[in-house]
């Protein structure tokens, strides 16, 4: 994913017309996106390791279980403040309470064991992490406001990783792809969000999972919760709204939980997996604020 591709993919939603603001969203995201991906970070050395990539796909277990990314404590802090001061600097984050907050952070108290943990389970680095800067009592708002900047940095240590199993995952035969891990390949997260694309000729359409920490792609069953696993057909359905066939939500009965699914074949637009990070989390939003008024009727 390119600063063209998002380019792209947001001309597709400038043409809708359904009561959302999706040119400021759309901005919001282009420019968060940007400082995130012009920031001069530490140099990583990922050495990835194809033996180990497969071990880790054959087995189930994330990469960074099997071979963690050595991360340097001390750069790690500096490139947090570098994309703090960004995100204000450039207007990312212009809420006044929230800079004001964010300004008097001190990324000193993340201790090295925890910055450690970033390389090895990002999931359980973010919880670790969010408590050691904000403390116990740290309001929904700010927590949000951290994992975002939190989430951007690792983003960009882990980009050339989750390309390389990316690549690797794209190897796996589709017969084979039964079962495939919930958590990404890579760094063990949760998917963020799944996608659909048209099958060759002769072939049904391709799932595929996409994580929001490290920029991994895999191929996913069509028909299984991307939350639980359940793959009772019975159990599990599309939802969307006529106008909009490309965004649907997966619903599964089992654990009531949703996932959020681009057909990019009915978008408008080029897909961008960015980009519809932040445009279906709108769209989720509304879906579930239609089931708390239908639950009130």
């Amino acid at each position: 994913m390119t600063k063209s591709s998002r380019q792209a993919a947001i001309a597709g939603y400038l043409k809708r017309d359904d009561g959302v603001d999706w040119k400021g969203l759309t901005d919001y995201a282009n420019s968060m996106y940007d400082v995130r991906d012009e920031l001069e970070i530490a140099d990583v050395e990922d050495n990835f390791d194809t033996e180990t990539a497969q071990k880790a796909i054959k087995s189930k277990t994330p990469y960074l279980t099997l071979r963690p990314l050595q991360i340097i404590p001390a750069e790690f802090r500096k490139d947090l403040q570098k994309l703090q001061d960004a995100f204000i600097e450039k207007g990312v984050i212009n809420v006044d309470e929230q800079v004001a907050k964010l300004k008097a952070l001190d990324w000193n108290k993340l201790t090295d064991a925890t910055i450690k943990l970033a390389g090895e389970d990002p999931t359980a680095f973010y919880e670790v992490a969010t408590k050691e800067v904000l403390g116990e009592e740290a309001d929904e708002d700010m927590m949000a406001v951290i994992a975002g900047l939190l989430l951007n940095v690792l983003r960009r240590y882990f980009r050339n990783l989750g390309e390389d199993m990316t690549h690797e995952l794209s190897k796996v035969d589709e017969a084979k792809s039964g079962d495939a891990p919930l958590g990404c390949p890579t760094c063990g997260a949760p998917a963020a969000i799944s996608s659909v694309t048209e099958g060759t000729e002769g072939t049904s359409n391709n799932r595929y999972l996409f994580c929001s920490c490290c920029g991994t792609q895999w191929p996913f069953e069509r028909i299984r919760c991307a939350l639980c696993g359940n793959t009772n057909s019975n159990k599990l359905k599309y939802v969307y709204a006529d106008e909009d066939p490309a965004h649907r939500m997966h619903v599964c009965e089992d654990c009531g939980g949703a996932m959020a699914t681009v057909f990019q074949d009915a978008l408008k637009g080029p897909m961008d997996y960015d980009i519809e990070l932040i445009t279906t989390g709108v769209i989720l939003s509304m879906y579930e604020d239609s089931l708390e008024n239908e639950n009130k009727q």
